[in-house]
């Protein structure tokens, strides 16, 4: 894969495509410079690794980072203002079997889409 397309949560909603910047057996990164006028401190990154432990597990943990930039008064430049970062841990047992590893996946996305996350994100709604 040479382009992860990520879909935004717009009203209209956009893709946006991260081309391939880094691969090795281990890890992919990805970076997306047009979003932020194709400055390369507001480029969003994501990144994907997969690891074997030597406990019998594997470890897929991945990282997405949304910067977003501003020009300060006076300046011609552009800077990073803050930047929003999400990341996920995956363990999975070499014994797992697939159904179990695609209900961890398929329950992991549930879960992030259920309406405590969701008011946790967008209003900062504690879960209690």
């Amino acid at each position: 894969m040479t382009t992860l397309t990520l879909t935004d949560a717009a009203g209209t909603p956009v893709n946006r495509s991260y081309p391939l910047v880094q691969s090795s057996p281990d890890l992919s990164v990805w970076k997306d410079y047009a979003t932020n006028s194709n400055v390369p401190v507001g480029a969003g990154t994501a990144s994907l690794s997969l690891k074997e432990n030597a406990n019998g597990t594997n470890r897929l943990s991945g990282k997405l980072v949304l910067p977003s930039v501003e020009t300060l008064s006076g300046a011609t430049y552009v800077t990073k203002a803050f930047e929003c970062i999400g990341t996920f841990d995956l363990v999975l047992p070499s014994r797992a079997s697939l159904q179990n590893r695609k209900d961890l996946k398929a329950m992991l996305i549930d879960f992030l889409s259920d309406a405590l996350v969701t008011s946790a994100v967008e209003s900062f709604v504690h879960p209690a």
